[in-house]
């Protein structure tokens, strides 16, 4: 028999290294990507995000709920202080560049694939083929692009990676007895924890790790499993003192979570979440099409159990939860051999079952985000079952990586083949998370009855975001474009979040049509009336408006008839003045906004008080030094009072501010 050359001690390396670049290349096209989605409320819009580093900043992070600082934050279910942690160094580090937050997105999944890749380099033996190609299906994986291409999913990979370092750093500790491992291994869990609160399900891998992949006795097995768990405990302990003096969140909406309209029937809404499930196995194996959004209508409840969809689900996801589970009762009877395939099905089951909601209901019906974790027991199911039937080699170690294809042809086809296409679509992917835009008008191609993606998208094209490059025609076909979303969207779906409420009523303010914008500004208002800038926007009819009146004066005044001239302006200081308290009220729930202190400046310049007008100008462009509105009107002021000097300073200020805008969206 021929012999195999005993790998060198930098062959590890070498292909761990091949992971972390694949990751990175694979993934790069995200380094030129903007905020989207979350990324907005959560870090670019959110005060606490932005504000200094700090020891009092960061007692706030670890003290609040995640969504904790941006303008509507009802949401205080969420608790992921160490990603938030993570953001404000991030932010106060790169100045606010999202293209450099991509990176660091990035660079963390790829690490993901580096500590995978050891885990199973240890467990085979120094045998590098099922740790490289497991760690290859994962990193290359399709239905990961939300997690790396969105910053906010940062949670799901500092989660997993707090996990897998865990994994890593018990393993180590088991083989060297290194009491520095096992502290590591728990910092890297609390890490995880503090992450994102799913990480929770890790206890219950921990001891089935140890118990597939170790000689580890029962009793020792148990003991480590147990300061994990403590761990946990920890964690949810200061969730509970985090969020318990925050009001409930309101009631799960059947826009967020199709589930809801099973109507408590039990039966149909378990059935619909088994269903729901195999929509993930799907979507594992055949990655298309993708969606940042599976809102209703997108997915709908079974009608019942003979739902052919559900059954095939059913019997897929049965049979591999007796396997697994059989395998591990035979195992701890020692009548059979553990199998890895068995530990990849649990890994799935275990920590799929946070998210699937069979158990409780969650915030979402389906998301590729949740996939994130589960779909890694996959992967090493999927390859442990591929190189039982297609590995050939028998050596005691490996060779080449031409002669180990060699040896296993098949095997290695089947996989890189998959990763080639995988990789294609994972990059191919990426670019639709570029932009709002980009983002929402792609998947609503794909899903154009999903209440989210219509009101996603409408509130994109109603956003100061949007306008802001676009001509006067281009800004008004928009606001036409946005109220076509959101009226589709309520007409699938009779409710829109506050915030839709509020761009709607937005949308018609940007064609004129007052009456319209104000109705729907007052429902943004009754949904949510601590939201600054739902206050901000009913000050904004008034002020409108009372240019409606104004020009009504102008009018008689140049036909003479001042009776009706005075008549028109009293009406039109009297809605100044009607603005005036909402913009007040705006700015006392967010002092650091520009858009409110530019407000209160504005009533003041048309009430010809110009002094106080600068003073509210300069306010808003020391609070936001990008913040254009406040230049414009500070040159415009200072021109009216035939300041020249300054006037022109604001101008070629504004000039400069602009081209730095530019730059920083590009």
């Amino acid at each position: 028999m021929s012999t195999v050359k005993a790998p060198s001690k930098y062959t590890a390396w070498f292909y761990a290294l091949a992971i972390f670049m694949i990751a990175v290349l694979v993934n790069s096209n995200t380094f030129k990507n903007n905020f989207v989605l979350d990324d907005h409320g959560i870090i670019k819009n959110n005060k606490i995000t932005k504000a200094p580093v700090s020891m009092e900043n960061t007692v706030k992070i670890f003290s609040t709920p995640l969504r904790k600082g941006d303008f509507s934050d009802l949401e205080n279910s969420l608790y992921r202080p160490f990603t938030k942690f993570l953001f404000n160094i991030e932010w106060n580090l790169f100045d606010g560049d999202p293209h450099k937050f991509h990176i660091v997105n990035v660079l963390l999944y790829a690490l993901v694939g580096i500590f995978i890749f050891f885990i199973f380099y240890d467990i085979m033996k120094k045998k590098w083929v099922i740790p490289f190609l497991i760690s290859l299906l994962f990193i290359v994986h399709p239905i990961h692009t939300e997690v790396v291409a969105n910053i906010k999913s940062g949670d799901e990979v500092l989660s997993l990676l707090g996990s897998v370092i865990a994994l890593r750093c018990i393993q180590l500790y088991l083989t060297q007895n290194k009491m520095h491992y096992l502290i590591l291994g728990i910092l890297g869990f609390l890490m995880g924890s503090f992450s994102k609160e799913s990480t929770v399900v890790v206890i219950g891998i921990i001891p089935l790790f140890i118990y597939y992949f170790t000689d580890t006795e029962l009793k020792k097995n148990l003991s480590i499993s147990s300061i994990f768990a403590v761990c946990s405990g920890f964690f949810l302990f200061c969730r509970h003192k985090a969020l318990s003096g925050y009001p409930p969140t309101s009631p799960l909406s059947a826009l967020d979570n199709y589930l809801v309209l099973s109507n408590d029937n039990i039966p149909i809404r378990m059935g619909s979440a088994i269903n729901t499930l195999g929509l993930y196995l799907k979507t594992f194996f055949v990655p298309h099409p993708l969606s940042c959004d599976y809102s209703y209508s997108s997915l709908e409840p079974i009608k019942s159990f003979a739902d052919p969809t559900f059954l095939l689900s059913f019997i897929i996801f049965a049979g591999l939860f007796a396997f697994a589970l059989w395998n591990l009762i035979k195992s701890f009877q020692n009548k059979q051999e553990k199998s890895a395939i068995a530990f990849g099905v649990l890994w799935f089951f275990i920590s799929v079952s946070i998210t699937s909601n069979i158990f409780f209901l969650i915030g979402t019906s389906f998301g590729e985000r949740l996939f994130f974790v589960p779909s890694l027991g996959l992967c090493i199911a999927s390859i442990y079952f591929l190189s039982k039937y297609f590995y050939k080699n028998q050596q005691p170690s490996e060779g080449s990586f031409v002669q180990e294809f060699s040896s296993s042809p098949l095997l290695f086809a089947i996989v890189l083949i998959t990763a080639a296409f995988y990789s294609y679509k994972t990059y191919s992917r990426n670019i639709d998370w570029k932009t709002d835009f980009a983002l929402f008008s792609r998947d609503i191609e794909y899903y154009p009855n999903s209440t989210h993606l219509l009101f996603y998208l409408g509130n994109h094209l109603s956003s100061n975001e949007y306008a802001e490059d676009k001509t006067p025609e281009q800004k008004k076909q928009a606001s036409y474009d946005a109220i076509a979303k959101l009226t589709k969207s309520m007409s699938i779906y009779p409710a829109l979040p506050s915030d839709g409420y509020n761009q709607l009523g937005k949308a018609y303010f940007n064609i004129g049509n007052y009456d319209s914008a104000q109705k729907y500004y007052m429902k943004a208002f009754s949904e949510d009336s601590t939201n600054a800038i739902f206050i901000n926007n009913l000050g904004t009819i008034y002020y409108n408006t009372s240019d409606v009146f104004t020009n009504k004066g102008n009018a008689f005044m140049q036909a003479g008839r001042t009776d009706s001239a005075n008549y028109y302006y009293f009406l039109g200081k009297n809605r100044l003045l009607e603005a005036q308290p909402y913009f007040k009220l705006a700015y006392s729930r967010d002092t650091t906004e520009p858009d409110f202190m530019n407000n209160i400046g504005c009533i003041y310049g048309a009430t010809q008080r110009p002094d106080s007008a600068i003073y509210w100008f300069e306010k808003a462009h020391l609070a936001d030094d990008l913040d254009i509105t406040s230049l414009n009107f500070l040159e415009i002021t200072y021109r009216n009072m035939g300041n020249i000097q300054k006037a022109d300073y604001y101008k070629a200020k504004l000039i400069e501010t602009k081209a730095r805008r530019i730059a920083e969206r590009s």
